[in-house]
């Protein structure tokens, strides 16, 4: 979610609930009145001479102390750098004992930010900011880090993937998308074209930064010098297994996740290490190290035969259902022909199991086969609902009919 997210959101304030809480903790309450000070300086590179570029004071830079908590959210004081580049808070914490205070401030368009302050006096690098000038010429993005998770395939044959990389800006300038009409994207990286449902994961890239479009995903936000993390995960059926991917740049450190226990990735430089647990689900872990760019690997897991055994299944509860329904039809038929004829004969009849009796056995097979199916997808339960229906309404009719001597 991105700071501006996060303000609108916590921006309702509820008198009532504050009122309880410091009602019930009055020690707390008189403790949040004790004042606070967060002293700190903002630095930028600048050129020292020759080539070589060093840091100094940005001057004239607007500082902003914010809150941002359950009960309230916004900022609190605001003011410029001096010529050293420095600036200095006073304040006092109010509200919810929770509530995060930072610093912020803008420079060339784009926001930087302290780390939370959490000392009574905050000074030192927990107040430093450094902020870089921007550049939209593009230039190679290092990646010091690629994950690839692959999750187990789901009850319509789809597997999740989770795509993460740890991309580094090595130079001492801000990457932007260009401003024109069809800007260029600051990072992009190819993903299968069988691909479905991407989307974004909640972290350091807007879902307004992130495009997905002909097999390839798209980041449009700023790249500050430093490590910036991208998360987003897509859909993938098991027809594209085996999957053949690309390192796409040089990486430092390659990782795939594999939930599926008979998987396996093959691949220069990839091998299998221990396993790890991930939120209680257990995934082979493949690792490969300073891969060069264009580096392959084949992702391979065991073929599926969900697809087929579920359209058996629902083949078989649909003949299941037919066969029903036409026993049902003759028997009506019988019965209709019986009471609109004489008996041929006077040798007595076997007797035959009523109506009712035959649908209830019937009702009752028909759970049989479903209960043994252990996934059913929602094809076959759509199918067996409808039958299951179907014969309960034939079931009632008859039982009525029986009621009322018909």
């Amino acid at each position: 979610m991105s700071l501006a997210s996060t303000l609108r959101l916590t921006r309702t304030l509820s008198i009532l609930a504050l009122g309880g809480l410091l009602a019930a903790t009055p020690a707390l309450g008189a403790a949040q009145q004790e004042s606070r000070s967060a002293e700190g300086r903002v630095r930028r590179p600048v050129a020292t001479g020759g080539d070589s570029t060093g840091m100094g004071p940005a001057a004239g830079a607007w500082v902003t102390l914010h809150r941002v908590g359950k009960d309230k959210a916004g900022p609190i004081d605001s003011m410029r750098t001096d010529a050293t580049g420095r600036y200095r808070f006073t304040y006092r914490p109010s509200g919810a004992s929770d509530a995060v205070y930072f610093a912020s401030t803008t420079w060339g368009g784009i926001a930087y930010f302290t780390a939370p302050l959490r000392s009574a006096s905050a000074r030192g690098d927990e107040t430093e900011i450094t902020v870089f000038d921007t550049t939209s010429r593009a230039f190679p993005v290092a990646m010091k880090g690629r994950h690839l998770i692959i999750s187990t395939s789901d009850s319509t044959d789809m597997r999740t993937v989770v795509e993460v990389f740890e991309l580094s800006n090595d130079s001492l300038k801000t990457l932007v998308a260009a401003n024109t009409e069809s800007p260029a994207p600051t990072w992009s990286v190819a993903i299968p074209a069988s691909a479905r449902d991407v989307r974004v994961n909640e972290g350091e890239i807007s879902p307004e930064a992130f495009a997905a479009t002909n097999g390839r995903v798209a980041i449009y936000a700023p790249i500050a010098p430093g490590v910036k993390q991208v998360a987003f995960s897509y859909k993938l059926p098991n027809s594209s297994f085996p999957l053949a991917m690309t390192s796409a740049s040089d990486v430092v450190v390659f990782e795939v996740l594999l939930e599926e226990p008979q998987g396996r990735v093959t691949g220069k430089g990839f091998t299998a290490v221990a396993p790890v647990a991930l939120e209680g689900r257990n995934f082979r872990r493949f690792l490969a190290q300073d891969l060069p760019a264009s580096t392959q690997l084949i992702v391979e897991v065991p073929s599926s035969g969900t697809t087929g055994r579920n359209l058996y299944i629902a083949g078989l509860l649909v003949a299941i259902g037919f066969f029903m329904l036409l026993v049902l039809t003759r028997s009506m038929q019988r019965a209709a022909s019986r009471r609109s004829a004489a008996s041929p004969t006077l040798r007595p009849q076997e007797p035959e199991l009523p109506l009712a009796d035959r649908l209830a056995q019937e009702i009752a097979a028909l759970d049989a086969v479903y209960a043994r199916q252990k996934e059913p997808t929602e094809a076959v339960r759509t199918a067996y609902e409808q039958r299951r229906q179907e014969l309960r309404s034939a079931l009632e009719d008859a039982l009525a009919a029986t009621s009322t001597g018909r």
